[in-house]
């Protein structure tokens, strides 16, 4: 069975055991709590990054400008699938590139609707959490999550925002509602 868990040592071993894949991976879409997460891994520092994840979900320690946010492992059983995280409000420069869902999947189990099932989970916790839509971005050249994103805004609604300029592209940005157009 397919579910979101908050970061935790009890999934670690799983998570570690495929963050081979990560290092291997050629996208240029890594987001930044994998790329945090090799490098304490690499460091033997992988229980310190999880207690940061989890202060980070309480508003505690964040850098200038960073909001709280929780962090969740896609797990099929005892199998990691994915990551997600969910920022709890945004800031001014969110509201261009970021959003309130950042995501990745690894890369054996792309193209297997994972995402979709991650995002549709995703929308549910930012519902609990009051959110009643939730913004996600991508670059534009992420066809793949362009993808995803879109089909979410449609079964859940929202609205496709204009593409916005930055450093050397162009970012999506679609606000997704939190609640089926059928609830």
């Amino acid at each position: 069975m397919l579910k979101l868990v908050k970061v935790s040592e009890k999934y670690l071993p799983a998570v570690v055991k495929v963050l081979g894949e990560y290092k291997k991976d050629p996208s240029p879409y890594m987001v930044a709590d994998i790329k945090s997460l090799i490098e304490a891994v690499d460091q033997n520092k992988a229980l310190e990054w999880i207690q940061k994840m989890q202060n980070e979900e309480k508003g505690i320690n964040l850098k200038p400008g960073y909001v709280s946010a929780t962090s969740y492992w896609l797990m099929e059983g005892e199998e990691y699938i994915g990551s997600f995280q969910l920022r709890h409000s945004l800031t001014e420069n969110l509201l261009k590139i970021g959003g309130h869902i950042a995501y990745i999947i690894r890369p054996s189990k792309r193209r297997q609707g994972y995402a979709s099932a991650g995002l549709r989970l995703c929308l549910q916790e930012a519902k609990k959490r009051g959110i009643d839509r939730a913004l996600i971005t991508c670059n534009t050249k992420n066809e793949a999550s362009f993808a995803v994103i879109t089909k979410a805004m449609n079964k859940f609604g929202g609205e496709i925002l204009p593409d916005i300029k930055i450093d050397d592209g162009f970012e999506h940005r679609v606000w997704v509602n939190t609640t089926t157009k059928s609830s």
